[in-house]
Formats: structure tokens, C-alpha cells, sequence
């Protein structure tokens, strides 16, 4: 099944520049199947969010502490005027923690209408799925709450997470705008 590539499709690149990806969208995401998603790696697992909710990928800026925050609360930055916290998606998984690197990325997504910063330990790709490529969680599955389903690629089983139900609504409504400050990244 082609389809023709738009001009607001994001380009992945190899270089430590942010690749730009779709604006969010409205609807819930665990209501439809996403046609894209972004892969990325944690703790030797392929994870992927919905295309559709992602909005950029950058490096890891040095967040600013919060105190008496969530565990998986690491912080907050300014990214082009607005508070974003992050996230360490680890914690939200239930992986042990890891050293984060100049080069650890962070997913800039869009969950509950706020932007949030997830750090993750890798970004593969951008994957094509068909509707017959998922198959819905198990209920066996911890996550299974938090999934939009699974796919195979390759050899690979990869799990989609759904943004919506990933972070709280406590962690996602921290993010405030800010009324000067400079830009994240």
C-alpha cells in the first residue's frame, strides 16, 4: 500500500540536527490505529509512539531539577518559550535507570495536550504499519494498560505505546508557558 509522501513528512536524518515531525493530533490515540510510528530503543527493547504525537526529536538538554517531584520526573527545560518536563521513559517502564550522554535523545510528544520531553536511550526510525500489521495487547502484558498494540519488524516484535495513557496527567500538566527564556537544544 503506497502513499505519497507529503511535504510536512519528517526527514530522518543521520546528523545531531532535530529532525521536525507532524503537529498532534487531536483526537485520542488509543481510539485509532496510527498508519506511522517513531521506533526507539529501551533496554535492548524496540519501543515506538504514534507518528502523530510526536513533535520533534533533539539531544538531551541539562533539565532544570523539580523538587518533591515523580521519580520519573527528571526536570524541566524551555523549549521555544514553554515548560516542558521530562520524562524518563525508563521509570515510567519499570527498566533500571542508565547514564544519560550528549548523544541520549529525547522525544518531544505531545501527551494529554501538553508538550513533554521523553528521554529514551535510542531513536531507530520512522515505521510504516497497516492495520493488519497490529495486534492488539494481551492483557498478560504489565503495559498492556499503556499499549496501543504490537507489531513485527523484521525480526523484531515492537511495542507501540500510547502517549494518552503513558504519563499521567500530573506528570503531562506540568508544563507551563514561560514568559521569558531562552530555547531547549
Amino acid at each position: 500500500m503506497g502513499r505519497a509522501k507529503k511535504a510536512s513528512e519528517p526527514q530522518v536524518t543521520a546528523s545531531n540536527e532535530a529532525i521536525a515531525v507532524a503537529p498532534p493530533v487531536e483526537e485520542a490515540m488509543s481510539a485509532t490505529v496510527p498508519d506511522r510510528v517513531v521506533v526507539f530503543w529501551l533496554g535492548g527493547e524496540r519501543y515506538a509512539l504514534p507518528l502523530s504525537a510526536v513533535q520533534e526529536i533533539q539531544q538531551i538538554v541539562e533539565p532544570r531539577p523539580v523538587p518533591d517531584a515523580s521519580p520519573a520526573l527528571v526536570g524541566m527545560i524551555d523549549v521555544r518559550g514553554v515548560v516542558v518536563p521530562v520524562i524518563e521513559l525508563r521509570e515510567l517502564l519499570g527498566l533500571a535507570p542508565t547514564e544519560h550522554g550528549i548523544d541520549t535523545p529525547m522525544v518531544l510528544a505531545w501527551v494529554r495536550g501538553h508538550l513533554t520531553a521523553l528521554i529514551v536511550d535510542e531513536v531507530d526510525d520512522v515505521a510504516e504499519l497497516s492495520p493488519e500489521s497490529l495486534q492488539p495487547p494481551s492483557p498478560m502484558y504489565a503495559l498492556a494498560d499503556r499499549m496501543i498494540g504490537i507489531f513485527r519488524s523484521g525480526d523484531d516484535l515492537v511495542i507501540i505505546l500510547d502517549p494518552e495513557k503513558l504519563v499521567s496527567e500530573a506528570l503531562a500538566a506540568s508544563a507551563r508557558p514561560v514568559a521569558s527564556g531562552g530555547e531547549a537544544g
